[in-house]
């Protein structure tokens, strides 16, 4: 992908983030909100429609990362995945795990990747598929209209780069849509994952967050957008934003931060008052998956409860207490913290709050006998390792 934010440090990654942040505003995002209840509409109309009158079962795994995917294809560089298979399977076939043998060879041997194996082949044909499709994109871009006479609302993330007078080349604007789209749409699809894997144990819940979605729909006038459509409507979502939240909470889909290495000799104090010695050279772990189940800063850390996110409530009394009301900001790191957090949590949340809504107004979700619910390490995020349902619709007197 190139040095994009993700991997770029120091100086360089101050500069990208400079040029990056205003278009990851909630102004910005909000233009993207009709996008994410439009696909997600979709995927109920088609996909999850098919699959309950028919009684299949589905891998909502796949389904999921299909639909961020479209997703951000949409809002990153305008292309409908959807429309064009051959695009949509060759991005998968990168997105794909390489075997441990693969992923040795390629950190240990020089060119490695250009040997002539099978699965190297294969990569390199759907890089290359890919490849294509983008250059087209930007291509076609380029030599549209004059961007000043475009509607802001309808651009999207590459077309606000490429027209933004602080950004540096046209490679660089692909290197960050590029990360934008591989780092977006796989932990959203996680997270996705692991709220139907909660929603199916709890019936409970999925009466709530149902409730609370017919209660906005049906006060809302909407004769033209759903209120799933709007920024204000969505974030009017307080217990499905605290399911979501606490989902993530349980299951951290990065286990850890990206590692960090001491550049001097420190001192780091400590919440006791005493201080960890840290030599020059020393490499730090930031455990996202400990910490957010640390029972120092989490009443019953282990069991699902939604409300410790919601204010004025005992449970979020209860937590805020433990950290003598001290801000959960340094405990419970979805997100990542500081210069080095994830640039697009706002467009994160906006599109988990629309898909998690959209799908539970609709449809129930049970897990079948194959479902395995266990932790998996797929070599970019913590996943489900089967996530086989069925899916039935919500009867209109629900």
């Amino acid at each position: 992908m190139g040095e994009g934010l993700v991997s770029s440090e120091g100086a360089k990654h101050d500069a990208q983030r400079k040029m990056l942040n205003p278009h990851f505003t909630a102004a910005q995002v909000k233009g993207f909100v009709k996008v994410f209840e439009q696909l997600a509409t979709r995927c109920c109309a088609t996909i999850l429609e098919a699959a309950a009158t028919s009684h299949t079962r589905l891998d909502m795994a796949s389904v999921l990362q299909t639909l961020t995917l479209e997703i951000i294809g949409q809002v990153a560089f305008g292309f409908d995945f959807h429309e064009h298979p051959e695009a949509l399977g060759a991005y998968q076939q990168l997105q794909l795990a390489p075997s441990p043998l693969l992923l040795i060879g390629m950190f240990s041997v020089p060119g490695f990747i250009h040997w002539p194996l099978p699965p190297l082949r294969r990569r390199r044909a759907a890089k290359n598929v890919l490849a294509t499709v983008i250059s087209d994109v930007i291509e076609h871009k380029l030599a549209s209209v004059n961007a000043s006479s475009h509607d802001d609302n309808h651009q999207d993330l590459l077309d606000r780069i490429l027209t933004d007078p602080t950004s540096t080349t046209n490679h660089d604007a692909v290197t960050h849509v590029m990360t934008f789209m591989t780092a977006g749409h796989e932990t959203t699809s996680s997270s996705l994952a692991w709220v139907l894997v909660e929603l199916a144990a709890r019936p409970l819940v999925v009466a709530r967050i149902r409730q609370e979605v017919h209660t906005l729909t049906s006060v809302s006038d909407h004769a033209t957008m759903s209120p799933l459509a709007t920024w204000e409507g969505i974030h009017s979502l307080k217990y499905t934003l605290a399911v979501i939240q606490e989902t993530m909470r349980l299951h951290s889909v990065f286990f850890q931060l990206a590692r960090r290495v001491a550049e001097q000799d420190d001192n780091v104090p400590l919440c006791d008052g005493a201080t960890l010695p840290l030599p020059k050279g020393t490499s730090i772990n930031v455990l996202t998956s400990a910490m957010h189940l640390n029972p120092k800063s989490w009443t019953n850390p282990t069991e699902f409860t939604p409300e410790r996110f919601m204010e004025d409530t005992p449970e979020w009394a209860a937590d805020a207490a433990l950290r003598q009301s001290k801000s959960h900001a340094f405990v419970y790191m979805p997100f990542s913290i500081g210069s080095k957090n994830c640039i697009g949590h706002r467009f994160a949340i906006a599109e988990l709050l629309v898909i998690v809504a959209t799908f539970v107004q609709n449809f129930d979700f049970a897990l079948t006998d194959k479902a395995n619910v266990r932790h998996l390490y797929n070599a970019m995020t913590v996943v489900p390792a089967n996530l086989e349902m069925t899916v039935s619709r919500v009867s209109t007197t629900s």
